[in-house]
């Protein structure tokens, strides 16, 4: 007779997983090395103490003590303060005075990029700063500094990236205020801003990645369908450890996504967050500045992005009340017919209905799984965004049954 601790997805039995459960899961929904690393950082963290408040100066006296032995000469961090926004990560702006190789002494405004004890995407930071690496130089993003992956020198994972200007959505708006879902650009900022969405994610898909792979970044072979169940098995993997319920649609999904797995012909960086409130702007010149949030990033199947940004939770109708605009950017064919052009890669729509089912799938798997699981156990500074999250788990539900509808 089976205990509850030792029953997968049960109310009690998910909150303290054992190794035999989180080995069951690897046998049973294998995924890529580097993404088992981040799950399993997620399973064997969550049996550790709740969130706990750190203070700037318990977080700013352990960064001194990681750059000293990262830092040659004197240094000093000073100007530290909080960041809000987002979801997940604990954010911590500051400026590092320090004499750089090749530049003599300069001031940096830096940020500290850390985990809370649970998160609400599952994350390796290596895989983070060496595909945020990867895209420099091909699309705006923050130089990464230093990592700790797996947490010895701060409270919890964590990364050190430049600090880059910008906003996430306009000053006047009102929307986008739950992580940037729905944002309103207007017509004229979305004019300018719109060109370069696409611009940016063709540039990242055409990327030649014949020279980015890692133990930190696993690439799939192409010609096979590796990166689809890799990416499946992951949320697979997820949901069964942090489900408090059982939904019999999502059973119904895996299913159908697990007979259906789309074959990759051509492997791309994917950023895997490719959307509205993850990118900077200025918002005096209109120009991206920066690309964030790369946790969900891997080397994989250009569609799983395009299929990402035109989901319905991340846009908007225009002005007309009658187009709906992917990411609030511009019309899903619009955008798929500019993307072709400046990629020159083709949009295959059977892998965007596979992806779209896959995203919508995933999107119940965070919100109605991992949303709650943390929020419920306290893991997470964002506990009332993500209790708040799971509020749109019924508009998920009905997306989800629809596209069911049309492909079982």
């Amino acid at each position: 007779m089976q205990t509850a601790v030792e029953t997968t997805g049960s109310v009690v039995g998910s909150d303290h997983p054992t190794e035999g459960m989180i080995e069951a899961g690897r046998r049973r929904f294998p995924t890529d090395s580097a993404s088992q690393i981040a799950l399993d950082l997620k399973f064997r963290r969550r049996g550790g103490p709740i969130w706990m408040r750190s203070t700037p100066e318990e977080l700013s006296t352990a960064l001194t003590k990681f750059l000293e032995k990262r830092v040659e000469g004197d240094f000093a961090v000073t100007d530290t303060r909080w960041l809000t926004g987002g979801a997940s990560k604990i954010q911590m702006a500051f400026t590092l005075n320090w004499s750089e190789p090749g530049r003599g002494p300069v001031a940096d405004r830096m940020l500290l990029r850390m985990d809370p004890p649970e998160t609400l995407n599952a994350t390796f930071k290596q895989t983070e700063a060496e595909l945020i690496s990867a895209a420099r130089g091909v699309l705006p993003v923050p130089a990464v500094r230093w990592t700790d992956a797996y947490g010895d020198e701060f409270p919890e994972p964590a990364l050190v990236c430049d600090f880059v200007d910008g906003v996430t959505k306009p000053q006047t708006t009102k929307t986008g205020q739950v992580s940037g879902l729905g944002t309103n650009f207007g017509p004229e900022l979305r004019a300018k801003l719109a060109p370069q969405f696409v611009q940016h994610l063709a540039a990242l898909h055409s990327r030649d990645v014949s020279d980015v792979t890692s133990d930190a970044l696993v690439r799939p072979d192409s010609g096979t369908n590796q990166s689809a169940l890799w990416r499946l098995n992951f949320e697979r993997q997820i949901w069964e450890q942090d489900r408090g319920e059982d939904v019999p649609l999502m059973d119904v999904a895996a299913g159908w996504l697990e007979r259906n797995l789309p074959v990759t012909e051509r492997v791309s960086l994917v950023h895997g967050d490719f959307r509205s409130g993850n990118f900077l702007f200025d918002e005096k010149s209109a120009t991206v500045t920066a690309w964030l949030d790369w946790e969900l990033g891997h080397l994989g199947d250009r569609h799983a992005d395009l299929a990402y940004c035109t989901q319905p939770l991340y846009g908007h109708y225009a002005e007309d009340g009658k187009t709906f605009l992917a990411s609030g950017m511009l019309p899903r064919e619009d955008l798929f017919e500019q993307y072709e052009k400046a990629s020159g890669l083709t949009v295959d729509p059977a892998r965007i209905e596979w992806y779209s089912v896959f995203c919508s799938y995933y999107a119940i798997v965070k919100t109605l799984a991992t949303s709650y699981r943390v929020a419920r156990l306290g893991r997470s500074h964002q506990d009332v965004l993500l209790a708040r999250l799971e509020g749109v788990v019924p508009v998920l539900v009905r997306e989800l049954g629809q596209l069911l509808e049309k492909v079982v």
